[in-house]
């Protein structure tokens, strides 16, 4: 991007230099008009790039994020197999009183990782939302 700025610069340069050299005002005119209008659309589209662009990072920032959580889930859902398990094969109540500040913590930690998503999906709907796509304007789900 930066590249194609300093080579618009100088064709402006360039550009203004030699429509001061025209002796025809309506021509001279018709040229720096035509010239502020092709400058203000590139400015149009380097703002537009530099928009998506962060867009895309921070939406791989919420990609990386959802597989954090999602890895956390899955440890979860591990855990909670296992506490099931024990609590299938208790045979007594110490077991069970083992058992039951273990299915706190989980249920905390699942909580805690649903609370996760939610803020993730909003985040990811406001940023679709935003984006200026038309295949980008559909709500996401989950």
């Amino acid at each position: 991007m930066q590249t194609h700025r300093s080579l618009i610069d100088r064709l402006q340069l360039l550009a203004s230099t030699l429509t001061s050299q025209l002796t025809d005002s309506n021509e001279r005119d018709r040229i720096r008009r035509r010239l502020n209008e092709i400058t203000r659309r590139w400015t149009e589209v380097e703002q537009n790039l530099i928009s998506e662009e962060e867009d895309m990072i921070e939406m791989n920032q919420v990609n990386q994020q959802y597989f954090d959580i999602n890895s956390t889930c899955e440890h979860w859902l591990k855990q909670t197999k296992d506490l099931m398990n024990e609590l299938l094969n208790a045979k007594s109540v110490e077991i069970f009183d083992q058992v039951i500040p273990k299915a706190k913590i989980t249920l905390s930690e699942y909580q805690s990782s649903f609370e996760q998503l939610q803020r993730l999906r909003n985040r990811l709907n406001r940023l679709i939302q935003t984006n200026r796509t038309p295949e980008a304007t559909q709500k996401v789900n989950y």
